[in-house]
This record gives structure tokens, C-alpha cells and sequence, in this order.
């Protein structure tokens, strides 16, 4: 149950919506079948399967054939489907240099991107795990809230980000919740400077990495904010070692 979870999120990462990736993996488990065993494998209202059949017929996901009078459905491979995937790709990359030519074009000009939601938040916190492999990532951060609401994607994230060798440096209010991270500094590729929590109780989260600042409220409303400025980003960088030196104050034994 678990991989098949797994394999329904990365589906709808790879752009399908929830609905469409249950009934394409319904298709694979049954192969060639009517809407309504569709429908029943998937749980997915009937009402609603033969209009997805149609969308994901027409990205060439399911083929479909009328037998005995009825119509019949199957999906394509996961290999052929990763295929598809491939070639989206490729054209893709045929534009990126007509894309980057539109960037260029904005100037200096930080590009500013709004998240909202649980997902929104972790798109942003995911977004730092694109810096290159052994890049240092600066965060005042909490261990609080949406961190322990959401623990298993909390701990996927520190997975894929000591994966890449992201070494973080933090600046964190000193509670219970954010020294369970803290207690595991060394194998999760960390340094945290605690301060006090009754003058320092952050209840966003702010990351500094490559050239883009991500501001996230990860305690009560739920949204997240990415500037893409190399200026915002240097001069934020340097606060932030401005901070660093008087968070160490507070550590000195």
C-alpha cells in the first residue's frame, strides 16, 4: 500500500491530477477493462471515470477499443509512459534557450514566486534541494508545526537534502520540538545555534540558498514566498552571518 502511494504522488508530480493517476494505476492492475471495474479499482465515481479515460486518452496514457458493444480501456507501460514523459522533456529543452532568452529580458528584476497550502509550503522547502550537490543552505528555522504535523514528508526532505551533501547552517529558537533536530546535528549534516525561545520564537521559517530567499509560515496559516534576486539573496546572506555572530553568544559554554 505504501509503494502504491508512493507511486500515485509521483505521478501527480510528473502532472497528472490525483484522479487521473488512481485510474491510470487501476488500468495497469486490470489491463484491458469496462469503466465500471475501472471505477471500482480506482474508487473513483463512475460519473467521473469516463470523462478522465477521455483526458488521459487524448495524452496517449489509455487506448481504448469497443468490444461486444462495450467500450474497453488499457494503459500504456510504465515504460512507455516514462517514454512520454522523456519526450515532454526533450521538447522542452529544444526552448530552453528561447526561455532563457525571456529571462534575460526581465533585467534585474527579482522574479517572485507565492505558494499556499500544506503542498505549497513543501514545494518551497524542496525548491532549496535543487542548489548543487555540497552547497550550504542558511535558515533561521523552527522544528515546530507543520514539521511535526507532517513528519514523514519533514524527514523525506532531510533525507533527499543529506542525499545531495546540502550542509545547512541554522538559527533556531531553543524548545522541545526544535532540539529533536537538533540532538541529530552531525548525521543530518547541520550546525544550529540555539537562541532563546522567550525573545526568538520564530514561527516562519527562512532559507537562504544560491541566489533565492524562501520565506515560509510554517505555524498556523500555511504559505511560502520565493525571491529570486542575486542582490536580495548576497545582501540576506549577510544579515544573516551578522546573526550567526550573536546567535554564538548565546551558545558559548
Amino acid at each position: 500500500m505504501k509503494n502504491q502511494d508512493q507511486f500515485l504522488g509521483v505521478l501527480t508530480d510528473l502532472g497528472l491530477k490525483s484522479q487521473e493517476a488512481k485510474v491510470y494505476l487501476a488500468c495497469l492492475k486490470l489491463g484491458q477493462s469496462t469503466v465500471g471495474k475501472i471505477a471500482d479499482e480506482a474508487g473513483v465515481q463512475r460519473t467521473f471515470v469516463y470523462d478522465i479515460l477521455k483526458d488521459l486518452h487524448a495524452k496517449g496514457i489509455v487506448s481504448s477499443i469497443l468490444l461486444r458493444g462495450k467500450m474497453h480501456f488499457s494503459a500504456i507501460s510504465v515504460e512507455k509512459f516514462k517514454l512520454v514523459q522523456q519526450e515532454k522533456f526533450r521538447r522542452f529543452e529544444v526552448l530552453i534557450p528561447e526561455i532563457k532568452a525571456l529571462e534575460v529580458s526581465v533585467g534585474d528584476r527579482p522574479r517572485v514566486q507565492f505558494y499556499e497550502g500544506i503542498d505549497g509550503v513543501f514545494a518551497a522547502l524542496n525548491d532549496t534541494l535543487n542548489l548543487p550537490v555540497g552547497s550550504e543552505l542558511l535558515a533561521y528555522a523552527t522544528g515546530t508545526g507543520l514539521y511535526e504535523q507532517e513528519k514523514e514528508r519533514s524527514d523525506e526532505y532531510l533525507k533527499q537534502r543529506i542525499k545531495r551533501k546540502i550542509f545547512a547552517r541554522s538559527i533556531a529558537p531553543d524548545t522541545l520540538g526544535t532540539r529533536v533536530f537538533t540532538n541529530k546535528n552531525k548525521e543530518q549534516l547541520r550546525e544550529t545555534r540555539l537562541v532563546p525561545a522567550d525573545k526568538f520564537n520564530f514561527t516562519n521559517e527562512i532559507d537562504i540558498y544560491g541566489n533565492k530567499v524562501a520565506i515560509m509560515s510554517v505555524q498556523g496559516e500555511f504559505l511560502a514566498v520565493i525571491i529570486e534576486s542575486e542582490s536580495v539573496a548576497r545582501t540576506q546572506r549577510m544579515i544573516f552571518e551578522l546573526a550567526w555572530l550573536g546567535a554564538g553568544k548565546f551558545n558559548e559554554s
